[in-house]
């Protein structure tokens, strides 16, 4: 028989440390020597790495590249989403970039007698004695001013809706299929813009500017004149003539080819009246389709960090197609956009002839 204080300590549970009433030397056993220094070893590496990205780590430097290589992407989108030109400014005293875009205003493409344009803009024919179609179009029909007298002409009017301002830059395109070569008016936008045809072929274009008087007020200005070379339009072609406007330069292309242009930065001054084919003294003989008329609406303004700047020998504008891509007529390849910081340090954003953006 075991007594009760025996019986009490057989029943007691071993104390930590102790197996089988021995110590656990392992339990209590620390850190060597080796182990701490390995240890510190391992953790100065760790600061030192972390130490030194962090010191080399610029919010500027990123952000400058980011702000760039985002307006050149959604510039680049713009593009694409209208199906019409669009570019990026670059000023480098401002360290400034901003977009703009065209934006169709405007587009008649003669379907049915009731001339219906985009934004319910329409059409009126005057003049003519009877119908004034083709069935024979560049697409479905035609506006045909052959089949009218001198005079005849088709009127839009351009008043009702605020978006035909033409002060920051305009694209007025149009196809034109000649039966033989007179010297007529084919298009006058507001006695501001107008492009006739010539007898050899050719096509020529003029713009009346807008400058201002000793007050400083705003008035019209000298029209400005361009010409095309000979046998542009073709007898029973069609050809794409368009007319660009950007408040840097006038192009004037025919079938996508420049033919024409010239500097310019004058503002265009405002329309004077309705969009007017045909009519004048010597009528067209031939067909009219698909007018467009677009206009360049302007982005926000992107301001550089104060640690950033543009090189000073670098593009001043980046030109997308309606495609997206680099505007070929503009750009002969890739533009690189080049950004100089306070620590000496550069980066490169280049834009590939297809319009997409590395940064």
């Amino acid at each position: 028989m075991w007594n009760e204080p025996a019986r009490r300590a057989l029943a007691a549970p071993l104390r930590p440390g102790l197996s089988g009433g021995r110590p656990d030397r392992r339990r209590g056993r620390g850190f060597t020597l080796v182990e701490l220094l390995l240890v510190m070893t391992l953790i100065g590496i760790v600061l030192g790495v972390g130490l030194g990205s962090f010191a080399s780590f610029d919010p500027g430097r990123g952000a400058a590249r980011g702000l760039v290589a985002n307006a050149l992407r959604q510039t680049r989108n713009t593009a694409i989403e209208r199906g019409a030109p669009a570019r990026i400014l670059i000023d480098r005293e401002r360290k400034a970039v901003r977009s703009e875009a065209f934006t169709v205003a405007g587009t008649w493409r003669f379907e049915d007698q009731s001339l219906a344009g985009a934004r319910g803009v329409d059409g009126i024919a005057d003049g003519f004695p009877g119908p004034f179609l083709s069935e024979e179009g560049y697409v479905g029909k035609a506006l045909d001013l052959d089949l009218g007298p001198r005079g005849a002409r088709v009127q839009i009017d351009l008043s009702s809706d605020p978006i035909f301002d033409l002060g920051s830059g305009f694209r007025l395109s149009v196809m034109l299929r000649p039966v033989s070569f007179v010297n007529a008016d084919v298009v006058d936008l507001g006695k501001v813009v107008r492009v006739k045809a010539q007898s050899d072929g050719s096509v020529t274009f003029e713009l009346t500017t807008q400058r201002e008087d000793g007050l400083g007020r705003p008035v019209k200005g000298e029209t400005i004149s361009l010409r095309s070379g000979g046998g542009v339009l073709e007898p029973g072609h069609w050809t794409a003539i368009e007319l660009r406007y950007d408040r840097r330069r006038v192009v004037a292309l025919a079938d996508g080819v420049p033919v024409a242009e010239r500097e310019e930065t004058r503002p265009i001054w405002g329309l004077e009246g309705a969009l007017v084919l045909g009519g004048g003294r010597q009528r067209f003989p031939g067909r009219v389709d698909d007018v467009v008329l677009s206009v360049i609406t302007v982005g926000d303004e992107v301001i550089l960090p104060k640690s950033a700047e543009f090189l000073a020998s670098g593009p001043t504008e980046v030109r997308f197609d309606e495609s997206g891509a680099l505007d070929p007529v503009f750009h002969a390849g890739p533009v690189g956009i080049e950004l100089i910081f306070d620590d000496g340090r550069t980066d490169l954003i280049t834009v590939r002839a297809l319009g997409t953006v590395d940064a």
